[in-house]
């Protein structure tokens, strides 16, 4: 177990850095990372005086007391059935969005597949002749950099490839990325504890050579545009999004130590939003909330996924625009292979109210 926890803050402790890095707004990130840092320590030197506490009066307790207790953490520590999972659902009730065996995912649900986009982008930029900024863009400055991609993956991406013909007309279906960290992932719906969920799948390794190097960075994008069709005139009143999530093993997890467990270990990453300014005109760069959750004995975990609030303090609103807007979910990479479910999606007001039509 301490093997395992000790993997679980070692891992933790370098998401927390990859993600501070990878942030718009460095220097605030670098100021959050240490109000978090302080709070954490005299969170830490709370604890550590409270069992100080609890080990002087177990101290003073009788042997048979402490036996009993033993035996209750022992018992206590053991696997719980994922059917109590519905359990610890928070949202339901309040919940916007929830699924049904007949819930096409399709229609919620995409992968943000950045590497498509950019290859459209740069293939558009061949049939104009030149970029956006107005310098020359040519079939072989494309081909300097898609072709090269492609070749490590196998596949040929040059200009005028069969790839990146179906890249362009949006026939992406069974095509791999050829670009950057992300996974393509399989969506389909699948009732976990008596509750149908969204169930999402990443199928792609970071080296598709290599089963032990880990699994890709799922990006997955609920359409909000969608989800509030017919009533665009709530989306500006959304303060925060939040979602009940699941992860689930699928594989096993192993330790530095070559022991595994069938449990999801770390379930860590961050959900983003990129609404507009209060000027309803300008999209802000993304903001991110971390989440995270582990678990090292049974084979599933809950996660609170929340949003930071977007009109208390980023002044942020989302709105019907010409541009379709998302919230996304990230999961940092992990080494096993365990899939996630959410189960459903709430929106709340700026005072707390849940949003429902």
């Amino acid at each position: 177990m301490k093997k395992f926890l000790a993997a679980a803050l070692a891992v933790t402790m370098t998401a927390a850095v990859f993600t501070a890095c990878g942030d718009s707004d460095s220097s605030s990130s670098s100021s959050k990372a240490a109000e978090s840092s302080s709070a954490a320590e005299s969170s830490s030197v709370a604890e550590v005086s409270s069992a100080a506490e609890e080990s002087s009066a177990a101290e003073s307790s009788s042997a048979a007391e402490e036996s009993s207790a033993a035996e209750g953490e022992a018992e206590g520590e053991g696997p719980v059935d994922i059917s109590e999972a519905a359990k610890q659902l928070k949202y339901l009730d309040d919940a916007l969005v929830t699924f049904t065996a007949d819930t096409d995912p399709k229609t919620l649900v995409k992968d943000m597949a950045e590497c498509f986009g950019a290859i459209r982008r740069d293939a558009a930029y061949v049939e104009a002749g030149k970029k956006e900024d107005g310098s020359a863009y040519t079939e072989d400055d494309f081909n300097a950099y898609w072709k090269d991609k492609g070749e490590l993956k196998g596949i040929d991406a040059s200009y005028g490839s069969d790839y990146v013909k179906k890249v362009v007309a949006g026939d992406t279906d069974g095509l791999i990325y050829i670009d950057g960290l992300e996974s393509r992932c399989n969506y389909e719906i699948e009732e976990v504890a008596g509750v149908p969920m969204l169930k999402v799948s990443i199928l792609d390794l970071k080296d598709p050579e290599d089963p032990e190097s880990g699994y890709d960075l799922p990006k997955i994008q609920f359409k909000l545009n969608e989800i509030f069709k017919g009533h665009e005139d709530l989306l500006p009143k959304v303060n925060t999004v939040k979602m009940d999530a699941i992860a689930r093993a699928v594989g096993d997890f192993t330790a530095d130590d070559g022991t595994s467990a069938h449990v999801p270990g770390l379930f860590m990453g961050a959900i983003a939003i990129q609404a507009l300014e209060d000027d309803g005109k300008t999209f802000k760069p993304w903001d991110q909330q971390e989440f995270s959750a582990n678990e090292w004995t049974s084979e599933w975990l809950y996660c609170d996924i929340t949003s930071k609030e977007l009109l208390v303090w980023n002044q942020q609103v989302l709105s019907n625009t010409t541009e379709e807007q998302y919230a996304t979910i990230m999961r940092w990479s992990i080494p096993n292979d365990a899939c996630f479910y959410i189960a459903d999606i709430a929106f709340y007001d700026i005072d707390g109210n849940p949003i429902k039509f």
